[in-house]
């Protein structure tokens, strides 16, 4: 993935030692919808406060955090931290992951969004 913070995107931030591999299912979604996406590693370990942070510096307004216990939140810059849109554990398995990254996509082009 091209890494142009100036182009819209979705951000996804991720706790250190939070690597591609371990949420590639996130990003395929988000990739299948055709909306673009930065991952950035922060030093940070709270998904929600990940999540929200993506979301504000996000110009598409929608943000994903993953910290190290495997959490992850998806919000949009118009909700409180601590009530992000979703938020699950990446032990909950491929087509969950997958359909929240499709989801965070789908919040930008105003579709429906899958369940999870």
């Amino acid at each position: 993935m091209i890494k142009d913070y100036n182009h819209p995107s979705i951000f996804v931030y991720c706790s250190l030692g939070i690597n591609e591999v371990d949420i590639e299912e996130i990003l395929w979604g988000i990739e299948e919808e055709g909306i673009p996406f930065i991952l950035k590693n922060k030093d940070l370990n709270d998904a929600k406060e990940l999540a929200n942070l993506a979301a504000n510096d996000s110009k598409l307004s929608v943000g994903i955090g993953v910290n190290s216990k495997g959490d992850v939140s998806l919000t949009i810059n118009k909700l409180k931290e601590e009530e992000p849109l979703f938020f699950i554990n990446l032990k909950e398995g491929n087509t969950c992951l997958r359909s929240l990254g499709a989801n965070g996509a789908r919040l930008v082009k105003g579709m429906p969004l899958k369940n999870i």
